[in-house]
């Protein structure tokens, strides 16, 4: 008969896998965390963090590579994707397979994916500033007209427009996200 601990351990090889380099995944990520951490809280640079990985095995690196990458999204500024990429490079050159060139091409492109984004959201911000505006000006309260939906011809429209509106950021983050993500994934793939 197993114990409960045995039971546990090979229900976890199952769920992340048997071999040495996944099991071993999550403890290199609690160790990297204690070495990175510096690095995101902005008091250690690219070159910084080169030298601490230094000499560390080929899945500490990769991991690393990892969590940097996950760690970027849209609503990071454009310093922070260059600092990330700045990071990734270095950390790159520390291998044996090094391909630089791959990921300085794809955090340019997430870079000027997140540009796009800040000014076509600032955009779709003015918009529906606009809208706002105009209700107000009509002697309207967008919000009220929308909530009280009893009232006839110009709240109901209000209401309508919202909606719209509302649709339209909404497919807008939607776009974005999944051209971010796809990007994000590539240079996952690259590393694994």
């Amino acid at each position: 008969m197993k114990s409960a601990y045995e039971k546990a351990m090979e229900r976890a090889d199952e769920v992340y896998g048997a071999n040495d380099s996944n099991v071993n995944s999550l403890e290199i990520r609690e160790k990297l965390k204690k070495i990175m951490a510096p690095f995101f809280k902005e008091e250690m640079d690219a070159e910084a963090l080169w030298h601490e990985l230094e000499g560390k095995e080929e899945a500490y690196l990769k991991e690393a590579q990892l969590m940097l990458i996950e760690s970027i999204g849209l609503r990071n500024s454009s310093e922070q994707i260059k600092r990330r990429k700045e990071a990734v490079v270095a950390v790159e050159s520390l291998k044996e397979s090094g391909n630089s060139t791959f990921f300085e091409k794809q955090f340019t492109q997430a870079q000027s994916l997140q540009q796009q984004y800040q000014t076509q959201k600032k955009q779709l911000d003015e918009q529906v500033q606009q809208h706002l505006e105009q209700a107000q000006s009509q002697g309207q309260n967008p919000l009220a007209a929308a909530q009280n939906r009893n009232d006839e011809g110009q709240s109901g429209m209000n209401s309508q427009m919202r909606q719209q509106l509302a649709q339209k950021v909404s497919e807008f983050q939607e776009s974005y996200n999944k051209r971010f993500n796809k990007l994000i994934e590539k240079m996952k793939s690259e590393i694994e």
